[in-house]
């Protein structure tokens, strides 16, 4: 088994399904470990750490089609584990 890596995931919405704390329970092939959520008029924006076995190009992804099936956007990046 892999080691746990860290990520964070940028997720925009500008229409599509509502992003909010309830809609990302479900990211796939990772363990949500926090996210920050900004809700304007017209659009929102999340950030969230997550926890995952896969690669991080798997993550990505796995991210990508879950984020386009809800109408999102969505970018990963490495997070360093904290010290």
């Amino acid at each position: 088994m892999n080691p746990e890596r860290l990520s964070v995931a940028i997720i925009m919405s500008a229409g599509g399904v509502v992003l909010g704390d309830d809609t990302l329970c479900d990211i796939p092939h990772s363990r949500v470990l926090r996210v920050e959520l900004v809700v304007e008029e017209l659009a929102a924006c999340a950030t969230v750490q997550l926890a995952h076995e896969c690669s991080r190009g798997a993550l990505r992804r796995a991210l990508r089609a879950w984020s386009a099936a809800r109408g999102w956007s969505v970018a990963v990046a490495p997070l360093p584990r904290s010290r």
